[in-house]
């Protein structure tokens, strides 16, 4: 594509600043590859780097795809420097989400915990039940509101963390369903050889195969579900296009 004239550069957005000229071309290819024929580079002199646009309804979608293609890069690198274990495993998106529940639900238990254990000591302290230390009325009195709204304070913020919990748990939960649900739709509507006649692989290298064979998956989940977050689409994806061709 030739340079954008000033009128329409509103309609473009930057995606990606790449330093080297190769790797510039190469994710320019990539975009045009999913369909994105009105992408094009251009050289910023300030930022030294050779500057991705993309017109920005394609925005979403080829920052996605950039990050998948600098990711791609970042393991081959790996790869190449022999700087991965023998048997790679997939990271599930959710199981940050997972981490985080169980993190947050352990949280609001140790609060709570300290809070009732430190109102009932405060309790047996002032029956003199747990002779710590002896103090006059003023600062008994003092030691006991200071302490006591500290462990009100624990216990507020456990049933606090209790509710997030709730939350958070729902939330996987939702999204866990809908993961199958959509996962469970593409394997009805979506096979292999339908993926791989959905785009012309004659001329296109194997590693660049892979976001073709993604984008007709996002495709089809776009047509059937609607308001699926960006990282959801792409679980969706990693975990079928997986199914289907293995890890890429």
């Amino acid at each position: 594509m030739s340079k954008t004239s000033k009128s329409d550069a509103s309609s473009y957005e930057a995606v990606s600043y790449e330093a080297d000229t190769d790797t510039a071309h190469e994710l320019l290819t990539v975009l045009k590859d999913c369909g994105m024929e009105d992408a094009y580079s251009q050289y910023d002199n300030i930022s030294g780097s050779h500057v991705i646009y993309v017109s920005h309804t394609d925005y979403a979608r080829a920052n996605d795809i950039a990050v998948t293609f600098h990711n791609d890069l970042e393991d081959a690198g790996e790869k190449n420097g022999e700087d991965v274990t023998a048997e790679e495993q997939p990271v599930l998106l959710y199981s940050n989400s997972d981490e985080k529940y169980k993190d947050n639900l352990s949280s609001a238990y140790t609060f709570l915990i300290i809070g009732v254990v430190g109102l009932i000591a405060l309790v047996l302290y002032d029956f003199g039940l747990i002779p710590v230390f002896k103090t006059t009325s003023a600062s008994k009195i003092l030691f006991n509101v200071v302490a006591a709204a500290l462990f009100i304070g624990f216990i507020i913020a456990g049933i606090m963390s209790l509710r997030y919990s709730k939350k958070l748990k729902l939330a996987i939960d939702v999204d866990s369903a809908m993961l199958d649900n959509a996962v469970s739709y593409l394997e009805a509507n979506l096979s292999k050889e339908a993926i791989e006649n959905s785009y012309d692989s004659s001329d296109i290298p194997d590693e660049m195969k892979y976001y073709r064979r993604t984008d007709a998956i996002r495709q089809c989940i776009s047509s059937e579900f609607d308001d699926v977050s960006e990282e959801l689409m792409n679980e969706i994806c990693d975990r079928y296009y997986n199914s289907l061709f293995g890890q890429n």
